[in-house]
């Protein structure tokens, strides 16, 4: 198993180093820079021992990029100072537990496999439609791990697409779940927002134009599929 310790104390890392390879773990040291960040999405790392003092801010930047990158990646936060509320802090941010430095190796190896233990999470709440990733809880598309800037409207439309993306959507349906029946909408609305959402998505072919009908999602298959 691959585990990834982020600590900014060169004494902490290297005991947690020494102790976990002594136990046959593939570990790799990272600090406060988080150099290892684009290695999170292809899960290379199984496992992450995150340092809870990095600073308010900057800790909680790096688990939220952890658990949005890969949700089923255990992240155990280690305690060498502060208080109780920064432990709560660290678990409502989506950390999975929280040790508390001195500890004895046998714990840490404790937590470590106890974390594993847990069922992993079978809901991907996350649409995939080509290079695109719709978070549907926070309403965020990105392509290539960078974020398409899309007004509420120009979301919504999109998901929309994407959830039904193995059949043709009427303008009409669209009306009915995108807009609120109560708006005023001009008989070019939807024309005007499929144009909008073409070019922020810089794809013009994601969304097909089915004449008679309305629209459908079209992803291209690759020559290996």
């Amino acid at each position: 198993m691959n585990i990834l310790i982020i600590e900014n104390s060169p004494t902490l890392s290297q005991l947690l180093k020494k102790a976990l390879d002594a136990y046959g773990y593939g570990t790799t040291l990272d600090d406060e820079n988080f150099q290892s960040r684009s290695f999170i999405p292809k899960k290379v790392f199984d496992f992450i021992i995150l340092n809870t003092n990095l600073g308010k801010e900057l800790t909680a930047e790096i688990l939220s990029y952890i658990k949005t990158s890969d949700k089923d990646t255990k992240v155990l936060g280690v305690c060498n100072k502060g208080s109780w509320v920064e432990k709560v802090e660290f678990l409502n941010h989506g950390g999975d537990d929280v040790l508390t430095y001195p500890f004895p190796v046998q714990e840490l190896l404790a937590r470590i496999q106890s974390l594993i233990r847990r069922p992993k999470r079978y809901v991907d709440e996350n649409l995939y439609v080509g290079d695109y990733v719709l978070d549907t809880n926070n309403h965020i598309v990105t392509k290539n791990e960078k974020d398409i800037n899309l007004r509420k409207k120009e979301y919504s439309l999109f998901e929309y697409l994407a959830r039904n993306k193995d059949r043709a959507i009427s303008r009409c349906e669209l009306l009915d779940h995108v807009w609120d029946y109560r708006e005023y909408v001009g008989s070019n609305t939807i024309d005007v927002h499929i144009k909008r959402l073409r070019e922020k998505l810089d794809d013009k072919g994601i969304i097909n134009t089915i004449h008679g009908v309305g629209y459908k999602i079209h992803v291209k298959k690759t020559k290996a599929s």
